[in-house]
Protein backbone atom coordinates (compact mmCIF):
# COMPACT_ATOMS: atom_id res chain seq x y z
CA UNK A 1 0.00 0.00 0.00
CA UNK A 2 1.27 3.26 -1.16
CA UNK A 3 1.09 6.01 1.89
CA UNK A 4 0.30 9.42 1.50
CA UNK A 5 1.79 12.01 3.97
CA UNK A 6 -0.34 11.70 6.92
CA UNK A 7 -2.28 9.28 8.36
CA UNK A 8 -5.22 10.20 10.37
CA UNK A 9 -6.31 6.57 12.62
CA UNK A 10 -9.25 7.87 13.37
CA UNK A 11 -12.01 10.29 12.07
CA UNK A 12 -15.34 10.68 11.70
CA UNK A 13 -15.31 13.42 9.04
CA UNK A 14 -15.16 12.98 5.38
CA UNK A 15 -11.56 13.22 3.74
CA UNK A 16 -11.00 14.69 0.61
CA UNK A 17 -7.18 15.65 0.70
CA UNK A 18 -4.98 13.57 -1.36
CA UNK A 19 -2.32 13.91 1.20
CA UNK A 20 -3.90 12.49 4.06
CA UNK A 21 -4.72 8.46 4.17
CA UNK A 22 -8.03 8.91 6.70
CA UNK A 23 -9.62 5.77 8.59
CA UNK A 24 -12.89 7.10 8.79
CA UNK A 25 -15.48 5.52 11.48
CA UNK A 26 -18.45 3.90 11.01
CA UNK A 27 -20.99 2.75 13.81
CA UNK A 28 -23.99 2.58 11.54
CA UNK A 29 -24.31 2.87 7.98
CA UNK A 30 -22.15 -0.75 7.29
CA UNK A 31 -24.21 -1.49 4.09
CA UNK A 32 -23.37 2.14 2.44
CA UNK A 33 -20.42 1.20 -0.05
CA UNK A 34 -17.24 2.57 1.78
CA UNK A 35 -15.72 3.41 -2.32
CA UNK A 36 -11.97 4.24 -2.19
CA UNK A 37 -12.43 5.56 1.30
CA UNK A 38 -10.68 3.13 3.93
CA UNK A 39 -13.37 2.49 6.95
CA UNK A 40 -13.55 1.22 10.30
CA UNK A 41 -16.89 -0.46 11.63
CA UNK A 42 -17.15 -1.18 14.99
CA UNK A 43 -20.66 -1.02 17.37
CA UNK A 44 -19.52 1.83 19.51
CA UNK A 45 -20.93 1.88 23.15
CA UNK A 46 -23.54 4.95 23.64
CA UNK A 47 -25.31 3.55 19.90
CA UNK A 48 -26.09 0.01 20.97
CA UNK A 49 -29.75 -1.55 20.52
CA UNK A 50 -30.37 -4.92 18.99
CA UNK A 51 -26.95 -6.14 19.14
CA UNK A 52 -27.20 -9.66 17.27
CA UNK A 53 -29.03 -7.63 14.66
CA UNK A 54 -26.21 -5.18 15.31
CA UNK A 55 -23.57 -7.81 14.86
CA UNK A 56 -25.06 -9.72 12.03
CA UNK A 57 -24.60 -6.66 9.97
CA UNK A 58 -21.29 -5.60 11.58
CA UNK A 59 -19.66 -9.48 10.40
CA UNK A 60 -21.24 -9.47 7.20
CA UNK A 61 -20.04 -5.66 6.07
CA UNK A 62 -16.43 -5.92 8.04
CA UNK A 63 -15.35 -8.50 6.16
CA UNK A 64 -14.95 -5.99 2.89
CA UNK A 65 -11.19 -5.46 1.85
CA UNK A 66 -11.47 -1.57 2.47
CA UNK A 67 -12.40 -2.07 6.06
CA UNK A 68 -9.43 -2.37 7.90
CA UNK A 69 -10.21 -2.55 11.25
CA UNK A 70 -13.11 -3.19 14.16
CA UNK A 71 -14.24 -0.18 15.94
CA UNK A 72 -14.23 1.32 17.49
CA UNK A 73 -15.81 -0.39 20.17
CA UNK A 74 -15.20 -0.38 23.74
CA UNK A 75 -16.68 0.12 27.13
CA UNK A 76 -17.60 3.65 28.91
CA UNK A 77 -19.06 3.99 32.44
CA UNK A 78 -20.32 7.20 31.87
CA UNK A 79 -22.56 6.55 29.32
CA UNK A 80 -25.96 5.19 29.80
CA UNK A 81 -26.16 2.25 28.01
CA UNK A 82 -26.50 -0.62 30.28
CA UNK A 83 -22.99 -2.45 31.28
CA UNK A 84 -24.40 -6.15 30.71
CA UNK A 85 -24.70 -5.02 26.92
CA UNK A 86 -21.53 -3.48 26.72
CA UNK A 87 -19.72 -6.32 27.71
CA UNK A 88 -21.71 -8.48 25.13
CA UNK A 89 -20.79 -6.27 22.48
CA UNK A 90 -17.63 -5.75 22.94
CA UNK A 91 -16.46 -9.27 23.45
CA UNK A 92 -18.40 -10.40 20.30
CA UNK A 93 -16.40 -7.83 18.06
CA UNK A 94 -12.92 -9.12 19.93
CA UNK A 95 -14.12 -12.60 19.01
CA UNK A 96 -14.87 -10.52 15.22
CA UNK A 97 -11.79 -9.45 15.27
CA UNK A 98 -9.90 -12.26 15.43
CA UNK A 99 -12.00 -14.14 13.29
CA UNK A 100 -10.72 -11.55 10.41
CA UNK A 101 -7.55 -10.87 11.75
CA UNK A 102 -7.72 -7.13 11.77
CA UNK A 103 -6.61 -5.03 14.66
CA UNK A 104 -9.44 -3.26 17.17
CA UNK A 105 -9.60 0.30 17.65
CA UNK A 106 -11.18 0.74 21.30
CA UNK A 107 -12.80 3.32 23.12
CA UNK A 108 -12.40 3.65 26.98
CA UNK A 109 -13.88 5.62 29.40
CA UNK A 110 -12.76 4.93 33.21
CA UNK A 111 -12.48 1.51 32.10
CA UNK A 112 -9.06 0.47 31.66
CA UNK A 113 -8.89 -2.10 34.01
CA UNK A 114 -11.78 -4.30 32.61
CA UNK A 115 -10.14 -3.45 28.73
CA UNK A 116 -6.98 -4.76 29.31
CA UNK A 117 -8.31 -7.78 31.39
CA UNK A 118 -10.47 -8.59 28.43
CA UNK A 119 -7.96 -7.81 25.78
CA UNK A 120 -5.07 -9.96 27.88
CA UNK A 121 -4.81 -12.96 25.07
CA UNK A 122 -5.74 -11.01 21.67
CA UNK A 123 -3.60 -11.71 18.85
CA UNK A 124 -4.33 -9.03 16.66
CA UNK A 125 -3.50 -5.66 17.08
CA UNK A 126 -4.73 -2.93 19.42
CA UNK A 127 -5.18 0.47 19.13
CA UNK A 128 -6.77 3.04 22.12
CA UNK A 129 -7.97 5.52 20.47
CA UNK A 130 -7.90 9.38 21.75
CA UNK A 131 -5.67 8.21 24.73
CA UNK A 132 -4.94 11.27 26.94
CA UNK A 133 -4.27 10.20 30.39
CA UNK A 134 -1.50 9.97 32.73
CA UNK A 135 1.92 8.38 31.71
CA UNK A 136 2.08 5.78 34.33
CA UNK A 137 -1.70 4.32 32.52
CA UNK A 138 0.30 4.57 29.10
CA UNK A 139 3.36 2.70 29.81
CA UNK A 140 0.80 0.00 31.00
CA UNK A 141 -0.99 -0.12 28.50
CA UNK A 142 1.68 -0.37 26.05
CA UNK A 143 3.17 -2.82 28.00
CA UNK A 144 0.55 -5.46 26.99
CA UNK A 145 1.32 -4.43 23.56
CA UNK A 146 -1.22 -1.87 22.74
CA UNK A 147 -0.75 0.85 20.41
CA UNK A 148 -1.65 4.16 21.63
CA UNK A 149 -3.31 7.16 18.62
CA UNK A 150 -3.23 10.88 20.28
CA UNK A 151 -5.83 13.32 18.86
CA UNK A 152 -7.19 17.23 19.54
CA UNK A 153 -5.75 17.23 23.52
CA UNK A 154 -2.11 17.90 21.89
CA UNK A 155 -3.27 20.94 20.34
CA UNK A 156 -5.58 22.31 24.19
CA UNK A 157 -2.23 21.99 26.03
CA UNK A 158 -3.54 19.05 28.15
CA UNK A 159 -0.31 18.20 30.25
CA UNK A 160 -0.97 14.88 30.25
CA UNK A 161 -1.76 13.59 26.86
CA UNK A 162 1.90 15.52 25.79
CA UNK A 163 3.33 13.72 28.46
CA UNK A 164 2.03 10.40 27.29
CA UNK A 165 3.06 10.69 23.83
CA UNK A 166 6.73 12.09 24.74
CA UNK A 167 6.81 8.94 26.84
CA UNK A 168 5.18 6.42 24.08
CA UNK A 169 8.14 4.40 22.21
CA UNK A 170 7.96 5.46 18.56
CA UNK A 171 6.94 2.38 17.03
CA UNK A 172 3.90 2.08 19.33
CA UNK A 173 1.57 5.20 18.61
CA UNK A 174 -0.42 6.94 16.22
CA UNK A 175 -2.27 10.49 15.13
CA UNK A 176 -5.77 11.53 14.93
CA UNK A 177 -8.59 14.41 14.22
CA UNK A 178 -11.34 11.98 15.65
CA UNK A 179 -14.57 14.41 15.60
CA UNK A 180 -12.32 17.77 15.46
CA UNK A 181 -12.96 19.62 12.21
CA UNK A 182 -9.30 20.29 11.42
CA UNK A 183 -6.67 19.20 9.64
CA UNK A 184 -4.56 16.37 10.96
CA UNK A 185 -1.55 17.77 9.90
CA UNK A 186 -1.59 20.75 12.97
CA UNK A 187 -2.02 17.52 15.15
CA UNK A 188 1.36 16.32 13.56
CA UNK A 189 2.70 19.46 14.27
CA UNK A 190 1.78 19.56 17.77
CA UNK A 191 3.51 16.05 18.36
CA UNK A 192 6.85 16.65 16.25
CA UNK A 193 6.85 19.63 18.41
CA UNK A 194 6.03 17.48 21.88
CA UNK A 195 8.80 14.40 20.77
CA UNK A 196 11.33 16.95 19.45
CA UNK A 197 10.92 14.87 16.06
CA UNK A 198 11.52 16.55 13.13
CA UNK A 199 7.69 16.50 10.61
CA UNK A 200 9.79 14.10 8.10
CA UNK A 201 10.78 11.66 10.72
CA UNK A 202 7.60 11.65 12.10
CA UNK A 203 6.01 11.52 9.19
CA UNK A 204 8.17 8.07 8.05
CA UNK A 205 7.81 6.91 11.38
CA UNK A 206 3.94 6.59 11.53
CA UNK A 207 4.21 5.39 7.96
CA UNK A 208 6.19 2.87 9.52
CA UNK A 209 3.58 1.78 12.27
CA UNK A 210 0.38 2.08 10.06
CA UNK A 211 1.99 -0.93 7.74
CA UNK A 212 3.18 -2.92 10.74
CA UNK A 213 -0.40 -2.89 11.95
CA UNK A 214 -2.38 -3.32 8.71
CA UNK A 215 0.04 -5.29 6.24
Amino acid sequence: MLLPAYIDMHTHREQTSDAVMALQNRYDGFDVPPGNQYCSMGLHPWYLGEVSAQMALLAHYARHRQVLAIGECGLDKICTTPWALQLEAFRQQIALAEQLKKPLIVHCVRAYTEIMALLKTVVVPVIIHGFQKKPELAAALLGQGFYLSFGKALLENKAQAAASLAATTADRFFLETDHAALPIRRIYEAASEIRKTGPDELILQLQKNFKTVFT
